[in-house]
């Protein structure tokens, strides 16, 4: 078979994807359409056997379609519908071949959404045959887009959990050790880094010097980043670099006060870390089960993560080992091969 990929933002667990596809599908060809790299996650990929990469820039409208007709693929897959050729190739494409849409945004009831509706429904129907989502927030959003149950497909944003599950058990117990709560993110507004340096500080004088904070990511509020002795900012760090990060920490943070899923949540699950995570964090409802593998706190609440955090450090060791090891297990859903079970499963859908 042969899938083409209209893309916005590559990320590592996409080609993670891609690879395991691959593997177990090794006569498929996947061809992607992407946006440039962001530079506030500037991953270095390595290239894939079967993948064929363009930069969206690099083709237009015309090129996207002409490559279309050229390759003749099984099944079409688009990015969202915020790029607007992707949409018109879409609408040009129609239902020759099955076109799936991804859509990351959860379901919130806004005015916003209630006015897209009539016009997306619409539009969409003409050439759209089924939806790929991350879970059910999306597949509610989906749902009030007119698509049936059995056209909407969970567990879009998945990974090959395996090598981080490695990782997580090759962490060997460090005696004198500093424990260290990690956040992986971007310095922007959505994810709420200044509530979580805010809370950090205001409980340091109760955990002593026996907890750290460190900090992975890069963004444009970098500069506006907090200086205290028990917050580290790291920087951003490439994934072939993340085990030291790892093997170095403890507990997973992520205050976001908008994250449609958030993929390193189970990334740091299949690492086995007890996790504290805001309501925004789409991924807690396939990753997160309160009080059994961390704390759920009220997005946006200082006093709620500061009391998360100390909850954190008041727990015994062998608890944490609970959380971790329920962390790990649960971080089994929607795993590479499930995502590939779904690629091809759904290429026949028209």
């Amino acid at each position: 078979m042969t899938h083409l990929f209209l893309y916005t933002e590559l990320a590592g667990y996409t080609l993670n994807c891609f690879k395991k596809h691959l593997i177990l599908n090794p006569g498929d060809k996947i061809y992607v359409i992407h946006h440039p790299v962001n530079d506030e996650a500037p991953f270095v990929f390595e290239k894939i056997q079967g993948v064929v990469f363009y930069e969206k820039r690099m083709l237009g409208l015309e090129g996207i379609y002409a490559l279309y007709k050229e390759i003749k693929p099984d099944s079409v897959i688009i990015s969202g519908w915020m790029d607007r050729d992707y949409m018109k190739v879409g609408r040009m494409i129609g239902k020759q071949c099955s076109v799936g849409l991804i859509i990351d945004n959860p379901w919130t009831g806004s005015i916003k959404q209630w006015l897209l509706l009539p016009l997306a429904r619409i539009i969409l129907h003409s050439f759209v045959s089924w939806c790929w989502v991350p879970g059910k927030r999306q597949a509610l959003f989906a749902s009030r887009l007119g698509f049936l149950e059995t056209q909407i497909q969970l567990g879009f944003y998945a990974t090959d959990i395996e090598p981080f599950v490695k990782m997580g058990l090759n962490r060997k117990e460090i005696k004198d050790r500093k424990k260290r709560f990690i956040c992986v993110a971007r310095y922007i507004p959505d994810k709420s880094y200044p509530l979580l340096w805010s809370a950090f500080q205001g409980i340091y004088a109760q955990i002593g010097e026996d907890w750290e904070l460190w900090c992975v990511g890069a963004g444009a509020d970098y500069e506006n980043r907090a200086e205290h002795p028990g917050i580290r900012h790291l920087g951003f760090v490439q994934p072939a670099e993340m085990e030291y990060v790892i093997h170095q920490s403890d507990v997973f943070v992520l205050p976001s006060r908008y994250e449609p899923w958030g993929m390193v949540v189970q990334e740091f699950a299949a690492a086995g870390f007890p996790l504290i995570l805001s309501t925004a964090v789409g991924a807690s409802e396939a990753f997160m089960r309160h009080k059994e593998n961390g704390f759920v706190f009220q997005s946006g609440s200082e006093e709620a993560l500061k009391a998360a955090l100390l909850n954190m450090t008041k727990i015994s060791a062998e608890d944490r080992m609970r959380m971790s090891s329920k962390s790990r297990e649960i971080a089994e859903i929607y795993i590479a091969d499930m995502w590939s079970r779904a690629l091809t499963d759904r290429a026949f859908v028209r």
